[in-house]
């Protein structure tokens, strides 16, 4: 019981994450309806509150498992519950990618005849980065391998440094439960419109990964995972594993014994 709980709580809250998320990206790319990682972002950020609010009471609504690998590391999360995270995370995300397929599926079709492209000759700058990131994301900008990765890992750092701060029964000057939800998704919003420009700002493996095998599944082609796959996975994947798990050894071994600490003196105070 306890597993389909917490696999249905990742399901539905990455499901809602990655719909309205990547949905705000297709509506940019095919239709111009929204403009720059600002409006983008703020999109992303409303849908990850959302989902938190929809699912907290059935998971600790991670949708990400770059931030469970965080989570159990920083000691708020048991390793046997990983799987049912993990599962849920990248069943969400993949059929949000299908869903959305099935909704602007045609629009694509649209968008690529317009620019002179077919699925099978379709190139970095079309409409199939809509399930597939890319970097650089910038024709003003140089992003190596490295850069990107970096770019990844920090911004996962820093989202998983807010989580833990705002969640943390040891950080008494947390916001309350009712209103944390927000300031997470405030952070997911300034994050995009800073990495964004670089990377598309992914910042999740399971929201990078499973769109890519949805695209691949649909005729995208080599495009699916980028000019170079390992780059990819650098970039994507283990730059946002690094980030968490840097995050969860700061709090749990620098911040969360200065909170403590505080708290204690005040107590003798």
């Amino acid at each position: 019981m306890k597993f389909a709980r917490q696999f249905t709580g990742e399901l539905i809250g990455t499901f809602l994450m990655c719909f309205l998320g990547i949905g705000a990206v297709a509506v940019a790319t095919l239709f111009g309806a929204l403009t720059g990682p600002g409006q983008v972002g703020l999109v992303w950020g409303l849908a990850i509150a959302i989902g938190i609010y929809v699912t907290r009471n059935l998971s600790d609504a991670h949708f990400n498992p770059a931030v469970s690998i965080s989570m159990i590391l920083a000691g708020k999360m048991k390793v046997r519950d990983l799987p049912a995270y993990l599962l849920g995370q990248c069943a969400g995300a993949f059929l949000a990618a299908g869903s959305l397929w099935v909704l602007f599926g045609d629009s694509v079709a649209k968008n690529l005849s317009n620019n002179g492209l077919t699925m099978s000759t379709n190139s970095i700058g079309s409409a199939a980065t809509i399930w597939c990131e890319v970097f650089p994301n910038t024709a003003n900008g140089t992003v190596p391998m490295m850069v990107g990765a970096f770019a990844e890992g920090f911004g996962v750092f820093l989202l998983c440094l807010v989580i833990l701060s705002l969640t943390s029964d040891e950080n008494k000057g947390k916001p309350s439960s009712l209103i944390a939800p927000l300031f997470i998704g405030l952070t997911i919003t300034v994050l995009i419109n800073v990495i964004g420009p670089l990377t598309d700002a992914g910042l999740n493996p399971a929201r990078d990964i499973m769109p890519r095998l949805w695209a691949a599944c649909v005729g995208w082609g080599s495009i699916c995972f980028g000019n170079n796959i390992m780059d990819t996975i650098c970039v994507y994947v283990i730059g946002p594993f690094v980030g968490g798990i840097v995050a969860a050894l700061v709090y749990r071994y620098i911040l969360k014994p200065m909170h403590i600490k505080k708290n204690d003196d005040e107590v003798e105070a």
